[in-house]
């Protein structure tokens, strides 16, 4: 399952050659139509076909997101020429981000990419967390992806993901799903309750995203219907993939450790039903630092853990009182 959320890539083949002065120009107007919000505006800017491709919802969803979590622009610095492309680190109030662009041969943007800006030193403002957490579900569900290096997890190539879970639940066959896997009911997770962790605020909510069909995805509202809660030591636990119209908390509602928050589901950048979780240090999804999260008390392959963090290929469950 491939859940990268920071990269978003929009590209398509053109024979033209890059014009400096074209781009610069194109970057200009980019930063104005950006910085007002006015996607109506990017999309303008686009030529027919690469139009046609995203269609104007996906293009305000992502204008709307890199808005939300970054700011505006304020600068660009010119990293290098790739072929046509030309690429630029961008920074923004909040982040940096690189940003490479491809004009055609009428200046129209037939190519569009936001990726992480290389970051040296990123350290979190904390280790681990500090607030005890329970787990997020019922039952026994697998881990898929978590740990520290690439082969258990692959988030741990980006700054804010590099502590995330990915879960989810094996059937009696040892696969993810039953029947033909074509439909998101056919998953074991699918609809599945999830929790809260811990007690917390409600810091985000993010509802109205449509399920995928499963081997599809959505890199255009990356986190899907989604959850953020505020912990009173300024953790930032992020749930995303939430199955559409689950949720049920609002922002800056209070929730108790074990309170219901809605159904898995397989909505935003994701290609079937699961739980991404993870903590980061601040609020700011795309320049926030990850952090390491460790669960109180569960069973690990059929074992009690303490202070446990699941590694790739762990079945978990919670302990039952």
């Amino acid at each position: 399952m491939k859940n990268h959320i920071l990269v978003i890539l929009l590209f398509i083949a053109s024979h033209s050659v890059a014009q400096t002065e074209s781009y610069q120009i194109a970057l200009e107007d980019f930063k104005t139509h950006f910085n007002n919000s006015d996607a109506q505006a990017i999309f303008d800017m686009m030529n027919g076909t690469m139009q046609e491709q995203l269609g104007f919802d996906n293009v305000q969803n992502i204008v709307t997101s890199f808005r939300r979590n970054l700011g505006e622009i304020s600068d660009f610095k010119f990293l290098s020429s790739e072929g046509i492309t030309e690429i630029y680190e961008t920074t923004f109030e909040n982040g940096k981000q690189n940003i490479s662009f491809s004009l055609n041969d009428k200046n129209l943007l037939n190519g569009l990419r936001f990726y992480p800006a290389q970051e040296e030193d990123v350290v979190a403002k904390m280790e681990r967390n500090q607030s005890r957490l329970s787990l997020p579900f019922k039952g026994e569900w697998f881990t898929v992806w978590g740990g520290d290096t690439k082969a258990q997890n692959y988030h741990v190539v980006s700054k804010t993901q590099k502590n995330a879970f990915d879960f989810l639940v094996l059937g009696p066959n040892r696969k993810t799903f039953e029947r033909s896997g074509t439909r998101n009911e056919d998953y074991f997770a699918f609809g599945k309750p999830i929790y809260a962790v811990c007690d917390a605020e409600v810091f985000r909510v993010i509802t109205g995203v449509e399920d995928n069909k499963p081997g599809e995805m959505n890199p255009a509202q990356m986190l899907g219907n989604s959850v953020i809660l505020k912990t009173e030591y300024d953790e930032y636990i992020v749930y995303a993939h939430f199955e559409k119209e689950t949720i049920k908390v609002k922002e800056g509602q209070s929730v108790k450790r074990g309170q219901y928050l809605g159904n898995c589901g397989n909505s935003g950048n994701s290609t079937e039903a699961h739980l991404h979780l993870h903590i980061q240090d601040g609020p700011n999804f795309m320049g926030a630092v990850g952090v390491k999260c460790y669960f109180d008390e569960i069973l690990v392959n059929g074992e009690k853990e303490k202070d446990y963090s699941p590694v790739r290929l762990d079945k978990i469950a919670p302990i039952e009182e």
